[in-house]
């Protein structure tokens, strides 16, 4: 518990750079980009007078210099102050926190379901090496990882939505039902399915992969021959010691996944409708609002903070080594 907590501090320090870099770096280049929200705003209604420009820029502060704003930015940061989005009309962490939850089940899902599953038949694949059935899963995942995430959104949506109609086409819960309690959960779950077979399936693949290819890696290490000289059973060499030593690189990578993930969500939210985090970023895009998609860039960047220090924790508890060496004070 020690060595996991003094892991956690230290993470948490490190992080603290890390979000000064993003907030820095994505202020000057959405400063640095042509166009601005009120360009947008203008362009929308048709143009407008230079006393309408004017009044606009002095009313979202774009009057001021770069680095003032920067300033009162990074400042109302630090009171959890995200500002207030010019497309919305509405506090941005409100904004956030109404579609936030809606990416953290489809990424949540996609995440438990590639991990696991993938995990499993690599373990499946990775136990023989060179069988039939390691050849079989390891073409399979490569013809899957080739596929790219939102055509495979759009078969899924075609084949299961439109002509079986076993699933619904869009959205992320039956509008209007009234649905309450255990009903509505069970029908964000309906919804949920086709788009989080989409997301997950490609990072499947992946973790199939290198599950498979770090059993193979393990079999030829002293290990495991000193296991096989044993005598034991090769479902238990499988399952206590090759399988074992090659999840560690799967968990590091499922934190490198994350952020990999978050923006694949962008595409899935958008061929299945899902009003969530990725299409808010889009929606700020197209309507250059510039404080709303540095705050939905923030929290993405701490979202990805967060899980790689699960991932570290999770590191931890499988390889004692891990954070032996972390500083007590």
């Amino acid at each position: 518990m020690k060595r996991a907590f003094l892991l956690t501090r230290r993470r948490l320090l490190s992080s603290i750079p890390v979000l000064l870099i993003v907030v820095v770096g994505t202020f000057l280049l959405l400063e640095a980009a042509p166009g601005d929200a009120v360009d947008a705003y203008l362009l929308s209604i048709g143009g407008g007078d230079p006393a309408l420009v004017q009044s606009l820029r002095e009313s979202y502060g774009l009057d001021q210099s770069v680095f003032a704003r920067l300033w009162l930015y990074t400042s109302a940061l630090v009171r959890l102050d995200l500002g207030l989005s010019v497309v919305f009309g509405r506090p941005i962490l409100e904004v956030i926190l109404e579609r936030l939850p809606n990416t953290l089940w489809l990424m949540g899902s996609a995440t438990a379901l590639s991990f696991g599953l993938g995990s499993a038949l690599g373990i499946a694949a990775g136990a023989r090496p060179g069988s039939a059935t390691d050849r079989a899963l390891s073409i399979g995942s490569l013809a899957l990882y080739a596929v790219p995430s939102f055509w495979l959104g759009l078969v899924f949506s075609v084949v299961f939505a439109v002509q079986l109609r076993w699933f619904p086409t869009a959205g992320i819960e039956t509008i209007a039902s009234g649905k309450e309690g255990l009903s509505r959960a069970l029908d964000i779950a309906w919804h949920l399915v086709l788009p989080v077979a989409a997301l997950s399936f490609i990072y499947l693949a992946l973790f199939l992969r290198m599950m498979r290819a770090g059993m193979a890696e393990a079999w030829r290490q002293d290990f495991a021959l000193a296991a096989r000289a044993k005598g034991l059973a090769r479902r238990r060499i499988v399952h206590r010691h090759i399988a074992r030593n090659a999840l560690l690189p799967l968990v590091t990578m499922l934190g490198l996944q994350a952020a990999s993930m978050l923006g694949g969500s962008v595409v899935i939210e958008s061929v299945f409708a899902i009003p969530g985090f990725g299409r808010l970023a889009q929606e700020a895009v197209a309507g250059r609002d510039a404080p709303l998609l540095t705050g939905i860039i923030v929290v993405s960047a701490v979202l990805v903070i967060v899980v790689n220090l699960l991932v570290d924790i999770a590191y931890a508890l499988l390889d004692l080594r891990v954070g032996a060496a972390e500083p007590s004070a």
